[in-house]
């Protein structure tokens, strides 16, 4: 009878939860090993991950070599995840930095109005040519192919239904260099709305 009290308690105790982790190189994010927590012991650059994320990358669904560790945030991106799902469906628009006070924009445009161009820049960051506060010692790995495009919509002021003209570059056209897009009129008022595929966008206007 103790037997069957022991045995209905091994039963009814729960299991203990598995927490995972993922282990990467300090210097480019790059993604080295994934598994539970305890197997890590002794590695200081890792950061934990939920248990979905973690056995999808496991069984190969998502490839290891699609992940990197954003080494400032240290948050887990995903390449295949953001493509599949476009990251962020919902237009957003960008902010004027008239009326925002943003540090270490990611993505920066200007309207020159009298030449009628907006100048696309890329963070330095990431390698393009806008300069960031911050001290950059290696440059930041993105996790969207080169080829990724991002889409501009120049519309009425905040109303994305009334569209202007819509941009499309690639991530690539801005490694190294601005773009310039020329010959764009707009009203003395207008937006520019995306879907982001970074974090943090900002537009001057002069």
């Amino acid at each position: 009878m103790e037997q069957i009290t022991d045995l209905q308690s091994i039963i009814n105790t729960p299991m203990p939860l598995i927490e995972y982790a993922v282990v990467y190189n300090e210097d480019t994010g790059e993604v080295m090993r994934v598994g539970p927590n305890s197997a890590f012991a002794n590695d200081t650059n890792k950061i934990s991950i939920d248990e979905e994320t973690a056995l999808q990358i496991i069984e190969g669904n998502i490839r290891i070599s699609a992940c990197v560790v954003n080494i400032y945030t240290k948050e887990l991106e995903i390449a295949e995840i953001k493509t599949a799902y476009k990251m962020d469906d919902v237009l957003h628009r960008i902010p004027d930095v008239r009326w925002i006070a943003m540090e270490d924009p990611e993505i920066y445009l200007t309207y020159d109005s009298n030449k009628k161009t907006i100048t696309f820049e890329l963070s330095t960051e990431f390698g393009g040519t806008r300069n960031t506060n911050k001290k950059i010692t290696i440059i930041r790995k993105t996790v969207w192919d080169g080829d990724t495009a991002m889409n501009f919509l120049i519309t009425e002021y905040n109303d994305p239904n009334i569209l202007y003209e819509m941009i499309t570059l690639n991530i690539s056209e801005l490694k190294g260099k601005a773009k310039i897009v020329k010959d764009i009129t707009v009203p003395t008022k207008f937006s520019i709305y995306t879907r982001r595929l970074f974090k943090k966008y900002v537009m001057e206007i002069v």
